[in-house]
């Protein structure tokens, strides 16, 4: 009977199994013991509780949590996107603490509001162009907004315990919102256009530029030669008809009319 009692005890239980690189908080909802955090962790492993207890999984390894930014504004106010996370740590053995503190939804209550507040106002300082494309500045961003999470962390932890270090931010780089790019790139349609026809406007003059210094020489040459212009016009036609090859020519000549011939092949 005892070990049937003890079978139907231990059945009852309520089970606790961390997984790696957690520790498992217990909350008392009993009437006999009481409610409460228990100050006492269990780390990785299978555990066994009161069936009145709540069981919460903290992670006490580095946790990445990824917050979006959608129309943050730059120092000009111009919409930018930004896919940014922080990395997390809870110091082992100390996560009953920050349940008993700040509660389950320590996270979203004590973090993420502020984290969002620092980042405006640091991204606020910035150009966009800085913003999407200077490493430097992005560095920048993420090592001030990591010390001051850190400072903000133990100011919360002067008063009540906070066992939360802040092990990294990354902003990354800036994106424009769609309706900016969509501006951007008919911008850039339109800078490409004008650089097109300007490029064909320079072509035509100087295609221009080059007609009128070949009349000019074509002019001196008849002139030196002293051609008249019918004269001129066959001897740059017998030029061409010299390239052709493989055609026979009949040339007519008259004392009283200019040559003429005839190209067949």
């Amino acid at each position: 009977m005892a070990g049937l009692m003890a079978t139907v005890n231990f059945s009852s239980c309520t089970v606790a199994t961390p997984g790696p690189g957690q520790e498992a908080v217990y909350i008392e909802k009993g009437v006999i013991w009481g409610n409460g955090v228990l100050e006492k962790p269990d780390p990785t492993g299978r555990w066994y509780t009161w069936p009145t207890t709540d069981v919460v999984y903290v992670d006490i390894i580095p946790k990445r949590e990824d917050i979006a930014f959608d129309d943050i504004m730059s120092n000009d106010n111009t919409p930018l996107d930004y896919a940014t996370y922080l990395v997390l740590q809870v110091n082992a053995g100390h996560s009953p603490a920050l349940i008993k503190n700040y509660g389950t939804e320590w996270f979203k209550n004590m973090i993420e509001v502020k984290y969002r507040n620092f980042v405006r106002e640091e991204v606020s300082k910035y150009s966009p162009f800085d913003l999407m494309s200077n490493r430097e500045v992005c560095t920048k961003i993420d090592s001030t907004i990591q010390a001051k999470m850190n400072s903000y962390f133990a100011e919360l932890n002067s008063n009540l315990e906070f066992p939360v270090k802040c092990v990294q931010v990354v902003t990354g780089r800036a994106k424009p919102n769609q309706e900016q790019l969509n501006e951007m790139n008919r911008t850039a349609a339109a800078i490409q256009a004008k650089q097109t026809q300007e490029r064909k406007e320079e072509m035509e003059k100087a295609r221009e530029g080059a007609e009128r210094q070949r009349a000019i020489a074509d002019k001196a040459y008849m002139e030196e030669l002293n051609l008249s212009p019918s004269q001129f016009i066959q001897l740059r036609a017998w030029e061409v008809i010299e390239k052709k090859q493989g055609a026979n020519i009949d040339v007519l000549i008259s004392p009283t009319a200019d040559p003429m011939w005839n190209i067949k092949r």
